[in-house]
Parts: structure tokens; C-alpha cells; sequence
């Protein structure tokens, strides 16, 4: 059976772009919670110093740290999106001053889980087996 070709019978036409209707606002599984608020609350980000919009930054996902004060470790708008990038090691900076929080995120997801968040390195061998 031959078939005969599909033929647009309308012209293409640009459509309007899509426009939100609600913007978007965080929830409050997205923010910190109070009594990590307070945490951070007054002190400097540990990282670079700045003083300004400190944010209170979870050293492991938020997902597996809960509500703890001990969860997060302050850091500034700038630092907090480069960590949650992967792109800082903060484990310099959280030792000793830090040391619980360390301690709070082995305790949640473990030695090597902890070390690969807070290095932002994963550190398996890049070969498969033994030489």
C-alpha cells in the first residue's frame, strides 16, 4: 500500500511566548529553617569573609540533613552557589572552626559520602579494577 504524503494545509505562524502566570516562590522544604537561620545569623561566610547576604548553606543536601542547626555553615549568595556547584573544596575552611558540622554530615550520609559533598571531588579510581 503506497502511501502519499502528509501536506500542511495552514501556514506556520510564530505563537506568543509562554508566559508564567504565578511566579515561582520557595517552599518551605526549599529553605532553612529557622534555628539554621539563627546559626548562621551575624557571621561572616566562612569562605571569603564578606559580611553581606549570608546565607545559611546545608554542608550535605537538604534532603538528607533535615532541620538541624548543624547542618548548614555560613557562606555568602556567591560562595553558596559555587559549593552547591561542585565547584569549591570547603573542607579547608570547615576545619577546625566547623568541626561538628563535619562531624553532623559523616553521621548522615557517611565518611566518603560527606568527603565527595564537601571536597566537591569524587575520589573513586578512574580505572576499573586493580593493576
Amino acid at each position: 500500500m503506497k502511501r502519499t504524503p502528509l501536506r500542511r494545509r495552514a501556514p506556520l505562524c510564530a505563537r506568543t511566548p509562554l508566559v508564567r502566570k504565578m511566579p515561582l516562590k520557595r517552599t518551605t522544604s526549599m529553605a532553612a529553617t529557622d534555628a539554621q537561620r539563627a546559626a548562621v545569623a551575624g557571621r561572616p561566610c566562612i569562605l571569603c569573609g564578606s559580611e553581606h547576604r549570608v546565607d545559611a548553606a546545608h554542608v550535605i543536601p537538604r534532603a538528607l540533613g533535615r532541620s538541624d542547626a548543624l547542618c548548614v555553615c555560613p557562606l555568602c549568595r556567591r560562595c553558596h552557589a559555587a559549593y552547591d556547584a561542585g565547584e569549591l573544596d570547603l573542607l579547608p575552611y570547615l576545619e577546625p572552626g566547623f568541626r561538628a558540622q563535619v562531624a553532623h554530615a559523616v553521621g548522615h550520609v557517611g565518611l566518603i559520602g560527606a568527603l565527595r559533598r564537601i571536597s566537591g571531588e569524587d575520589r573513586r579510581p578512574t580505572t576499573g579494577g586493580l593493576p
